[in-house]
């Protein structure tokens, strides 16, 4: 956890410079403090017998700053003098120049012929995204990694025949070594369920999400030279988002640079959007101190605790620190992951499920770490945060040095091409919701209160659950060890109803009883 953070650095200052003001800076343009300035410069005094129009010349000459902040905080002025994250970091902008002109040489942004393997878990019943934009930004980023230095995975699953079709002409494009799998039915049927006080059984959503990304993960559950598997050195997840190829270059190889020329993270995500303005994955997002976010829109973070991850959005830093993320696009150390072995770490690895901590018994995480879900009812934790948890986890047991965890927001991607194309426009104003943005998320009392937030593997805690089945079941408080992702939780589950479309099946329970 941080040190104190001063105010200073919390309010999230638009200038490097700039001090902290008196309650006159939300006064007019030029108000009070100009005038001041005009009846005497502290440089260079002015005579009373100057005409006005020499003494706001010689202001505008010695005194500008205060103007200059005075236009970045008005609302005409942000989007020209204060627009937020468009200016590129230099290196940013390097990584680009070695990209450009009509015929981009293979491996172009990839300088240090990285190893990457890009695992998706697709569901495209229409075919629009192999066949689309995705599919075409997808084969432009292999091509500026390398194909000689790129794996990929997809595994589709109920994407009917159009999918199929889709899927298989992408798979003739590639160029570098792949292995897709189309899966045209995934029964659910063949998950645990649950079952809820009106005694309906019900498969808990995030177990079949869980599954779905594994079998994305595939061809690193062994080492298997036979298909191409070497070690690699990052893992880039991808989600049905439109993103541009260039961008997800920079979440590789651009967040958080060191002196070295390298980035420095363990993972690091993008920024998705669900309207050129809404922020999307908030169920994932956890702050640097495991708090839950505000409402979804810039800068999403809120003053919880220190607000470090608020603090450094409002600065425009490439590598906003987090406790985890997902947005659709994740770059990750793959050392975690991937099992260097050539056989499973045992002979249940593959199961669904397998993976699942017992709240009531739990172990500890062990690498390589896969996607889990929490089992009980009405509690829920989502999988791709439970997975950020857990790769940090082993990561400092193992004495890792790469331990941080970023969102960077110069990397935004969205899930359509329309709102995808909005976004850079929605940036040179967005630096106008910060106040808004805390004031209803104020009213609205967020963050959402989480009693185990701090809760550690291994900790001896008291939670509320929910004991026995159907309408026997009542809640009871019992003292538990705490496992691992704690900070994840919420009091509500997502339920599939068996035998529906998974898309129009998910019902969302919320705690009945909360304490």
């Amino acid at each position: 956890m941080p040190g104190s953070i001063s105010s200073e650095k919390r309010i999230g200052l638009l200038d490097d410079d700039e001090a902290q003001t008196s309650s006159s800076a939300s006064s007019s343009l030029l108000g009070n403090d100009v005038r001041k300035d005009l009846e005497a410069s502290s440089e260079e005094p002015v005579g009373s017998n100057q005409r006005w129009d020499e003494r706001l010349f010689s202001w505008c000459r010695t005194r500008p700053r205060g103007l200059r902040r005075k236009l970045r905080r008005g609302p005409a002025g942000t989007p020209i003098f204060a627009p937020s994250y468009t200016r590129l970091p230099q290196h940013y902008q390097d990584l680009e120049s070695r990209c450009q002109g009509p015929i981009r040489e293979a491996g172009c942004a990839n300088v240090n012929n990285e190893k990457i393997f890009i695992a998706v878990s697709l569901y495209d019943k229409e075919g629009h995204l192999a066949n689309g934009f995705w599919g075409e930004s997808l084969l432009e980023l292999i091509h500026l990694l390398g194909d000689n230095n790129v794996f990929l995975s997809i595994y589709e699953n109920d994407s009917g025949p159009e999918g199929a079709v889709a899927l298989e002409s992408l798979r003739r494009q590639l160029r570098c070594k792949n292995y897709i799998v189309n899966d045209p039915h995934v029964p659910l049927s063949d998950f645990p369920t649950v079952t809820l006080p009106d005694e309906t059984k019900r498969v808990k959503r995030l177990a079949y999400l869980s599954e779905m990304r594994n079998r994305a993960l595939r061809p690193l559950d062994r080492f298997d030279p036979s298909i191409g598997t070497i070690q690699y050195d990052k893992i880039l997840f991808l989600n049905d988002v439109v993103f541009h190829a260039m961008e997800a270059a920079h979440l590789l190889f651009s967040t958080n640079i060191q002196s070295d020329g390298r980035s420095h993270y363990l993972s690091a995500c993008a920024v998705d959007f669900w309207t050129p303005l809404k922020f999307y994955d908030l169920y994932v997002t956890r702050d640097y101190e495991g708090y839950s976010a505000g409402l979804p829109f810039f800068p999403v973070f809120l003053n919880a605790g220190e607000g470090v991850s608020r603090t450094a959005i409002l600065n425009q830093e490439d590598a906003v620190p987090v406790q985890a993320c997902w947005s659709g696009m994740v770059a990750m150390q793959a050392k975690y992951v991937q099992n260097l072995n050539e056989t499973l770490p045992n002979s249940h690895f593959q199961d669904i499920g397998s993976y699942v901590i017992d709240p009531a018994k739990p172990h500890n995480v062990t690498a390589p770490v896969r996607f889990r879900y929490e089992p009980e009812l009405f509690f829920d934790a989502c999988e791709c945060c439970l997975f950020h948890a857990d790769v940090a986890q082993v990561a400092r047991k193992a004495g890792e040095n790469e331990l941080g965890i970023y969102m960077n927001p110069y990397v935004r991607v969205a899930y359509t091409e329309n709102t995808l194309s909005w976004l850079p426009l929605v940036r040179r104003f967005e630096r106008l919701f910060s106040i808004p943005h805390a004031l209803s998320s104020h009213i609205l009392s967020l963050p959402t209160r989480n009693p185990h937030r701090t809760v550690q593997e291994g900790d001896v805690f008291t939670e509320e659950i929910w004991v026995g089945e159907g309408n026997a079941g009542h809640w009871q408080l019992v003292q538990r060890e705490g496992r691992n992702g704690m900070f994840c939780g919420v009091r509500e589950m997502q339920a599939i109803k068996l035998g529906k479309l998974l898309e129009k099946s998910v019902i969302y329970y919320t705690n009945p009883e909360p304490r």
